[in-house]
C-alpha cells in the first residue's frame, strides 16, 4: 500500500498571544483554509491540505503572511515516524 503524505507545516509567528485582531489579520491575509493555534509559546498558522512541492508551499505561505502584515518567526514541520 502506498501512503500519500499530507503536506502540513506551521508558520510560527512572532506574536505570543492569540487575539481577535490576530485572528482577523490571519483570515484577511488569506489563511481562511488554515487554523490559528499556539506552538511552543507563539501564535502559529497550521497550514494543511495544500498541494505541490513542500519547499515552494512554505515559501509561498511566508510571502502570503508577509503581504498580509504578519510577522513570521520561522516554519516548523512535524516529524513522522515510519516503521
Amino acid at each position: 500500500m502506498i501512503r500519500v503524505m499530507t503536506l502540513e507545516f506551521y508558520l510560527v509567528l512572532k506574536e505570543a498571544d492569540l487575539t481577535d485582531e490576530l485572528a482577523d489579520a490571519v483570515f484577511e491575509a488569506g489563511f481562511d483554509d488554515c487554523s490559528l493555534t499556539m506552538r511552543n509559546g507563539h501564535a502559529a498558522i497550521w497550514v494543511t491540505d495544500r498541494h505541490g512541492d513542500l519547499t515552494e508551499l512554505m515559501r509561498e505561505a511566508v510571502a502570503q503572511a508577509n503581504r498580509g502584515g504578519l510577522s513570521v518567526s520561522h516554519v516548523e514541520i512535524e516529524n513522522e515516524v515510519f516503521a
